[in-house]
């Protein structure tokens, strides 16, 4: 009698190991998408210096107490907050035709290494680059 009733869970876990070692479904071969446009562009920063106000692209707006008010901060720059209106354009030549200018601010936050954080827009307003097709 007892083995009337071990009998089905017998075969539930037979069934069971037959599932298990059964190969997965592969999934279908998942489609990889080139991107369709590529945005490549250099941005030129300047500094003043306190000599180049003529073709200077960035300043100076916020530093230490102890720091020198036109050069930047010894030690990794820390604490200096520069602010930006640069030339953009299609390589990496500063004396190349600027597409369009980029505007912007960046500040210098750790003294042991060198990092900045960066908040900019770039525009671009002009239809000489507009790619759309009609």
């Amino acid at each position: 009698m007892q083995a009337k009733t071990i009998f089905p869970y017998y075969i539930f876990l037979f069934f069971l190991l037959i599932l298990q070692s059964s190969p997965a479904p592969t999934p279908k071969e998942l489609k990889l998408y080139k991107p369709c446009k590529r945005l490549v562009f250099y941005f030129h920063d300047i500094v003043y210096n306190g000599e180049n106000a003529d073709n200077t692209t960035a300043t100076i707006v916020g530093l230490p107490s102890w720091a020198n008010r036109t050069k930047m901060a010894g030690l990794n720059h820390f604490g200096d907050v520069f602010v930006f209106d640069d030339p953009i354009t299609l390589d990496n030549n500063l004396h190349s035709t600027p597409v369009r200018r980029a505007q912007g601010f960046y500040l210098y936050d750790k003294k042991d290494v060198f990092t900045a954080w960066l908040g900019f827009s770039f525009v671009f307003n002009s239809t000489e680059h507009n790619t759309r097709e009609a």
